[in-house]
């Protein structure tokens, strides 16, 4: 596919080689043995959604009808507007605890999962099936045999660029999704391992400016991302993407090491520069430095709530146990909002639309199941 002499020549960032000063600029080290970014539901928050759950009930609203104003918390819904004030303007993240999973079925869950992410935005689509409840669990995706061209990232690749790393048990880069909130409620842990690891990409801007000032200019060149056949109508079936940027005054990150590298198997693709290779490498060891990330073991019960904007996350490997009622398995959502930060024009051609997040093709149409 011929690429067009405006792609060609898209103009890179504004670099920035002053140091970012936003809250959301934190080191793991500084947060560790602090619980400020934990919060435990208390027997009036689980009262309120007990009652907003009986509601849905008696209404029989089905999952994907259910908006902010079918799901009322009164008193829990002014902490979860805290909340949501803390992730877009904070330290971008929260983790709520002590969701008692064990009383509800799957679909109580669900309900209840999905009317607490109505308080934080809407959702949106997370892949080529259009599921709205995303299902982050094993089922069986290995990276496999690498191709002869990506030989020379092995060492940095931890699961295949083509496929979609939710779906293995492998450990994954640390990256961003498609949204402006991303939230995982966790169902069942891991037998071992399947840590989730936070870091901040201010942080990491930063860290480059002070270890490696030369290679800053790379991070704010637009660099060659994949869609893994992903593809809004009318868009290429590849986009364009600083790592780093700052629009209208803030900042805002963009780390999807998946697609760059996916996009290196492209016909007509340019290939990375050695000093492209070196930036991406730099980024992926301070985000793996342990001073630099804040590890978290989610349990039954946890929710965990992110802003891809200005955090990146992953997690580790893990073992699963061997029984299937007991496997690792995480409840996804993918979610936007208006509040969030100003969007560059590389996000909304990410997206596709306009939209500010979301996988969209043509045809798609939008479910929320139950099962993965």
């Amino acid at each position: 596919m011929a690429l067009s002499a405006q792609t060609k020549t898209a103009p890179s960032s504004s670099v920035s080689h002053n140091p970012v000063v936003d809250p959301a600029c934190w080191q793991g080290k500084e947060l560790r043995n602090s619980s400020s970014w934990q919060y435990r539901l208390s027997e009036s928050d689980i009262a309120e959604l007990d009652a907003a759950l009986c509601s849905i009930r008696a209404r029989k609203l089905a999952l994907i009808d259910i908006r902010l104003a079918d799901f009322p918390l009164p008193a829990f819904g002014r902490k979860l507007a805290e909340f949501k004030k803390e992730i877009l303007d904070g330290r971008g993240f929260v983790l709520l605890r002590g969701f008692p999973v064990d009383s509800y079925s799957r679909e109580d869950i669900a309900t209840l999962y999905w009317g607490v992410g109505c308080h934080f935005g809407k959702q949106v689509s997370q892949n080529l099936k259009g599921q709205l409840l995303g299902h982050v669990i094993d089922l069986g995706t290995k990276s496999g045999r690498l191709k002869p061209e990506l030989e020379k990232f092995k060492d940095k690749i931890f699961i295949h660029p083509e496929v979609r790393g939710y779906s293995s048990d492998e450990r994954l880069f640390f990256h961003v999704d498609s949204c402006d909130i991303v939230g995982l409620f966790c169902l069942h842990p891991a037998k071992t391992g399947g840590e989730s690891l936070v870091a901040s990409s201010a942080t990491f801007h930063n860290e480059v400016l002070k270890r490696r000032p030369d290679l800053l200019d790379a991070l704010y060149e637009p660099f060659w991302v994949s869609r893994k056949g992903e593809i809004p109508e009318g868009a290429e079936p590849w986009f364009r993407m600083p790592m780093f940027q700052f629009f209208n005054g803030r900042f805002v990150g963009h780390l999807f090491p998946g697609g760059i590298r996916a996009g290196q198997m492209m016909p007509n693709i340019p290939k990375l520069t050695a000093r492209q290779l070196e930036a991406l490498d730099l980024v992926q060891d301070i985000a793996n430095d342990q001073d630099i990330h804040l590890s978290m073991q989610l349990e039954k019960g946890d929710i965990q709530f992110l802003n891809n904007l200005v955090l990146t996350h992953t997690r580790t490997a893990y073992e699963d146990y061997s029984e299937p009622e007991r496997r690792r398995h995480l409840l996804r959502l993918w979610l936007v909002t208006p509040e969030g930060r100003e969007l560059p024009p590389s996000f909304l051609d990410w997206h596709g639309g306009g939209r500010r997040g979301g996988s969209y093709v043509p045809g798609l149409k939008e479910v929320a199941s139950l099962e993965p």
